[in-house]
């Protein structure tokens, strides 16, 4: 289900982006609007690299031109003729795409804009990372994994429902015997999606619903408070202040836990683009960690920048343990152990892996 309308959604946005790109070649080409970037195609710059970029004046009865990068004015010009030129800095801005508007202001305090995207790279290679699998634990094939999260060396694991049967949970794993200690359903109206445990309460995103569900994570009870939030929920985790959340793209959102306001967003990008469908996350020593989902993919983020700084390859262990389960899905670290593990949706595994660093 979630692949078809992923495979419908890349469609309609790549159709948007060229369609962008056709109706923005007109505006320059035509010269009709007070100013102009002297560029056709959107860009694509490398991180601490500089772009100039090239504006046209196209009428006397331009007054000002303003240029912004997303929200921030870069650079205002007074009553400029014919050319002016800005060189774009990268140091320091977080990777991924980001809108150049150009608006220039007539002598009738009208205004008129031309926007271009200008996407930035990574300026270095991902690692390449593997796993060593050094444990095996039970896990129940009838959990369709979503959330993986130690709290205090107790295992909770949320779970989705493909078919639409009210098999959503939330549950207290006994990780020696994979068996269900204590658990808190859904509805058949729910798809349970990332889930993590920040200052005894546990959060559950949920994939359609735009809501977030609350729990006491000692005794597994539901909380009253529900946070609300735009499109659609994937993976979660935290990092001790922040909520950092998922959405299926390339986008990572991190919220404050109180009001689930946005405090920033990051795209993860290598040296050659987006990693999007970000799926299940973990934060572990400073860094996130994120399934890649229809993948045997977990990519490892600055969550900083949103630089990619490394790729771990787990089809190996995808291949031997996954049996008729579905993709690798489930990330957590156990603090008390200084333990990694991972699983996959309807797995019979949970496995104790450790990360080999290569390059």
């Amino acid at each position: 289900m979630k692949k078809k309308i992923i495979i419908l959604g890349l469609l309609l946005f790549a159709g948007g982006f060229i369609f962008k790109l056709i109706t923005d070649g007109k505006k320059v080409d035509s010269d009709s609007i007070g100013a102009t970037f002297q560029f056709d195609d959107n860009l694509a710059v490398t991180t601490n690299k500089e772009a100039k970029l090239e504006i046209k004046i196209n009428s006397l009865k331009v007054t000002k031109v303003e240029l912004k990068l997303n929200d921030s004015i870069l650079q205002k010009w007074n009553a400029p003729k014919d050319q002016v030129s800005y060189i774009l800095k990268t140091k320091g801005l977080t990777l991924g795409t980001k809108k150049l508007t150009l608006i220039a202001t007539l002598e009738d305090n009208t205004t008129e804009n031309d926007e271009r995207l200008v996407r930035i790279l990574n300026d270095k290679k991902p690692d390449t990372w593997r796993l060593e699998v050094t444990g095996e634990f039970p896990h129940r094939d009838s959990s369709y994994t979503q959330g993986l999260e130690f709290n205090n060396g107790t295992l909770f694991e949320g779970t989705g429902d493909p078919g639409n049967n009210g098999q959503t949970l939330v549950a207290q794993i006994d990780k020696a015997t994979g068996k269900l200690v204590r658990k808190m359903g859904m509805d058949a109206s729910h798809f349970g999606e990332g889930i993590t445990v920040l200052r005894d309460t546990l959060y559950q995103l949920t994939w359609k619903n735009q809501k977030c569900l609350t729990y006491d994570a000692k005794i597994l009870t539901v909380l009253s408070k529900e946070h609300k939030y735009n499109g659609e929920g994937w993976g979660l985790c935290n990092d001790g202040k922040y909520l950092i959340m998922s959405n299926g793209t390339e986008q990572i959102v991190f919220r404050n836990p109180v009001t689930f306001e946005i405090v920033k967003t990051i795209e993860a990008y290598t040296n050659d683009g987006p990693i999007s469908q970000l799926n299940e996350l973990e934060y572990i020593d400073g860094l996130i960690y994120a399934n890649v989902y229809n993948t045997d993919l977990i990519a490892v983020i600055d969550p900083k920048s949103g630089a990619v700084k490394a790729l771990i390859n787990a089809g190996e262990i995808s291949s031997k343990y996954r049996g008729r389960g579905e993709v690798l899905n489930g990330i957590a670290y156990n603090k008390t152990e200084n333990q990694l593990f991972i699983t996959g949706k309807y797995w019979n595994k949970l496995l104790a892996v450790n990360v080999k660093k290569t390059i």
